[in-house]
């Protein structure tokens, strides 16, 4: 398991977040003199604000943490106009074929699905960057700002959690007044012109997470408003996208709707709390943060929440271990399923 790695200013004790609204020409920093807060659950977020990060599964080696709005110095800061210093040329291991490992894990989850065990498991694996000069964590995050302008990305370090950088493009839950927003995301190929033809496999995964996040808001919903399915463009990937738009009923609460959302089929599986454990048992390496969600809680009256996709953490002055993962299905190959994450990694935030 990777050790926690700082690479925070001006101490090792200063905590702190940046991110970039998605088509925004600035960007927020948030920073705290000294360890983020811990958050025993999820469910003990409610009427707390500040930035948020959550694991995949909460446990001793990675906490919730928070950093206090109340605590910590808020400062807006435009974009440059100018291209960001390009940072080293990141070495990614050659793997045109599947690693053991990831073939031992995929028959593992592929054997449990058409069993009729779980409707759908995500498989996810790592792989070490390594780079010929050291990392600057904010050049890394100027580069992905303009690499990615239609994702959220965001930049975070604290004592519990080390340092990672995100480009995600899937929001958990945005909340700009009067409205509340999720979304279903699932369903990969690399991009390209004009409209695809999404295999049955992409659809069926896609209708899965759909249904799943409707039931979900079902008890906290009113006003309750579909689009989708659609083609969405994430850097140099596709994916099929569902949207949902919903006023909160009375007496709901936020920080409940979380724990019922997080983590959804789009990272987990289906049935929830049997795959989360399945994975957690049968996966090659901790996900840590990675399909865990961070962003601005209730900051400004506004909240921004994104699943942590397309992430990376800085586990060293010069190397970084980059995180993806694809749905498995009943018809789901092997190689398949490896090119998908082989893709997701090339696209990365270090491309």
């Amino acid at each position: 398991m990777p050790k926690p790695f700082s690479l925070t200013t001006p101490t090792a004790l200063t905590s702190y977040a940046q991110y970039r609204l998605p088509y925004s020409d600035h960007y927020t920093t948030l920073r705290l003199r000294g360890a983020a807060c811990v958050i025993d659950t999820l469910a003990s977020l409610e009427g707390r604000q500040g930035f948020v990060i959550a694991p995949f599964q909460a446990g001793p080696d990675t906490p919730i943490v928070l950093l206090p709005a109340s605590d910590g110095q808020v400062e807006e800061c435009n974009l440059p106009s100018c291209e960001a210093q390009p940072g080293g040329r990141e070495n990614l291991p050659a793997a045109p074929v599947p690693s053991a490992a990831y073939a031992a894990a995929f028959h593992r989850f592929s054997q449990a699905v058409r069993s009729g065990q779980f409707s759908k498991l995500v498989l996810s694996r790592s792989l070490t960057a390594d780079s010929p000069t050291p990392y600057s964590p904010q050049t890394l995050f100027l580069r992905t700002c303009q690499a990615f302008p239609r994702a959220m990305v965001i930049l975070f370090s604290t004592p519990q959690t080390g340092t990672w950088l995100v480009a995600s493009p899937e929001i958990l839950l945005d909340f700009q007044p009067p409205y509340f927003r999720t979304m279903a995301l699932a369903g990969t190929m690399p991009h390209r012109e004009g409209l695809p033809a999404w295999s049955t496999k992409n659809q069926e995964e896609q209708h899965i997470v759909e249904q799943y996040i409707a039931d979900t808001l079902k008890p906290y919903a009113d006003t309750l408003i579909k689009d989708g399915p659609r083609t969405v463009q994430a850097g140099p990937l596709m994916h099929l996208r569902t949207d949902f738009r919903f006023t909160l009923r009375p007496g709901c609460s936020v920080a409940r709707l979380l724990c019922d959302l997080h983590p959804t089929p789009a990272v987990c599986g289906l049935p929830k709390e049997e795959a989360l454990r399945f994975i957690l048992q049968n996966e090659q390496a901790p996900r840590r943060y990675y399909s865990g969600f961070a962003g601005p809680l209730g900051l400004r009256g506004e909240t921004h929440l994104y699943v942590m996709l397309r992430c990376l953490q800085l586990t060293g002055a010069r190397q970084a271990v980059l995180h993806a993962g694809g749905g498995i299905m009943p018809d789901s190959i092997l190689e398949e399923e490896w090119q998908e994450t082989q893709q997701k990694m090339i696209a990365h935030v270090l491309r």
